[in-house]
């Protein structure tokens, strides 16, 4: 009877397990603003916009990534990673990246990590050179 119940109840955990949606890692749209001062940009501001969230209500972190390389990836060795927000449900995040060197290009991308891993914007690319008004 024992052996019955097992299958009864094993079967009946399969078919609920069965209707659950299948999550994916979220979308993000990603746009990023250079600051310039006195013809130099000197930070960019980034905004980062979750269009779809995979199935997923609550995010683990979201944040925006900064290399010198094309396409960086979440923790990457080259990559400065940083989080600016940690177990929520909101669906925009930004930051001002005030770190900026002059005469160097940055390849930004926004992520958010759920459940079902870690889904990233379209990379950006944003250029630190002076202005040619500025190197006359």
């Amino acid at each position: 009877m024992k052996k019955y119940l097992s299958v009864l109840i094993l079967s009946f955990v399969v078919l609920c397990l069965s209707g659950c949606a299948k999550f994916e890692p979220a979308t993000i749209d990603l746009s990023v603003t250079p600051m310039p001062v006195n013809d130099e940009t000197v930070w960019f501001s980034c905004k980062g916009t979750v269009t779809n969230n995979g199935g997923c209500k609550y995010f683990n972190e979201m944040g925006f990534l900064f290399s010198f390389t094309d396409e960086p990836m979440y923790k990457a060795d080259d990559v400065i990673t940083v989080a600016v927000e940690e177990n929520i449900q909101s669906t925009t995040f930004d930051y001002t990246h005030t770190s900026v060197m002059v005469d160097t290009v940055y390849f930004v991308r926004a992520y958010v990590c759920t459940n079902a891993g870690t889904g990233y914007s379209e990379t950006q690319t944003v250029s630190t050179h002076l202005t040619p008004a500025a190197s006359k």
